[in-house]
């Protein structure tokens, strides 16, 4: 599963899980936002991103964490999404669109429909690209927030 290493995280909070989320999957990285009852219940998509998914589901299914996943957010936050485990693991799963792989540095950076990074305009900007992901840094993305 995917890890989050943070560089620079001004803001970072928790919320309850809705019981039916931790079933339905997701990886660090990806944007998350609230439902009308204040919990995280679904995927975030376009400008519906509140926050940056720290924890993954498997870690909220076994205790002491069941009930509550980490969220960053905030204009200049800085982290990389670690995918050495993906990559040890032969999966082609990542917290990032195909598009990004082959983006340059500084490319604008979007959340997909898919709740991933993408460098396909889908609303505002969410954060700049600062280390594309490769072969060489277990396909590391190297982000930092613009919301």
């Amino acid at each position: 599963m995917s890890k989050i290493i943070p560089l620079h995280m001004p803001y970072k909070d928790t919320w309850p899980v809705a019981d039916a989320t931790v079933a339905t999957g997701w990886m660090s990285g990806q944007a998350g936002k609230l439902d009308s009852t204040g919990q995280f219940a679904e995927l975030g998509i376009a400008d519906a991103t509140m926050f940056i998914l720290m924890d993954s589901p498997t870690e909220l299914a076994t205790p002491p964490t069941g009930s509550l996943v980490t969220g960053f957010y905030g204009s200049g936050t800085k982290f990389i999404i670690d995918h050495s485990a993906e990559v040890a693991a032969s999966s082609a799963d990542r917290a990032y669109e195909a598009d990004v792989a082959s983006a340059a540095p500084n490319a604008d950076l979007y959340v997909s429909a898919n709740s991933k990074w993408t460098t396909v305009s889908t609303g505002s900007v969410k954060g700049k690209l600062y280390q594309v992901p490769t072969v060489d840094n277990n396909y590391g993305l190297g982000i930092l927030l613009r919301f």
